[in-house]
């Protein structure tokens, strides 16, 4: 099988993390894809605690029988260690990681990065701040190319999580969160300030 991997904060997840992963399904012909939350970022000093944002993804893929939530328990995505339990947990399928342009930027600085890209694929999510040409660029400047890439220009690539979080602390809504996220985001009083009143 071809196996998708989506490595983020998802905090939370919204309409336009589940879009990519539906347009990297059928663009690069995945037969699943799993979203793998981090447990501590990398450059977030603050992120809601795991089990909310799993229980959160849980919510926003359910209608879509091929995605999926995969729990690892490293504590953010280490090339070498993290691709080498994906490799004993799918050892005769494809891995496609699924990743934003602004990750693009960092991957060369990435411990074993070269060992990684010599073995898998990528699903590359255009946004805002880029455009192909630019990111081709950014293909370049990797110290190895991959085995196969794939760019996609999102639907919504001006949402971001911040955003959200922003909204949802003025208790407003967003458009760009699913109603079921939304209200379990409510009902266990994640990203509220506390100071405002509820409407």
């Amino acid at each position: 099988m071809r196996i998708g991997i989506y490595s983020g904060t998802f905090d939370p997840v919204h309409k336009g993390h589940v879009a990519f992963a539906l347009q990297a399904s059928e663009k690069a012909q995945l037969d699943k894809v799993f979203f793998v939350p981090e447990r501590k970022p990398r450059r977030k000093a603050h992120c809601t605690h795991i089990a909310h944002r799993i229980a959160m993804i849980e919510l926003a893929v359910r209608a879509h029988s091929g995605l999926h939530v995969l729990e690892l328990p490293e504590a953010y995505f280490e090339p070498r260690k993290t691709y080498t339990r994906l490799q004993a947990m799918f050892p005769d399928d494809t891995i496609v990681l699924l990743l934003g342009d602004d990750l693009l930027e960092h991957m060369p600085l990435w411990p074993h990065v070269d060992q990684l890209l010599s073995r898998v694929e990528l699903v590359v999510g255009i946004r805002m701040q880029h455009d192909q040409d630019s990111i081709q660029k950014l293909l370049s400047q990797l110290p190895v190319q991959p085995q196969n890439y794939y760019l996609i220009q999102t639907n919504y690539d001006s949402v971001s999580s911040m955003q959200i979080r922003q909204a949802l602390s003025q208790h407003k809504k967003s458009t760009d969160i699913l109603a079921s996220v939304a209200q379990y985001a409510k009902k266990e009083w994640l990203y509220h300030d506390l100071s405002r009143p509820m409407k």
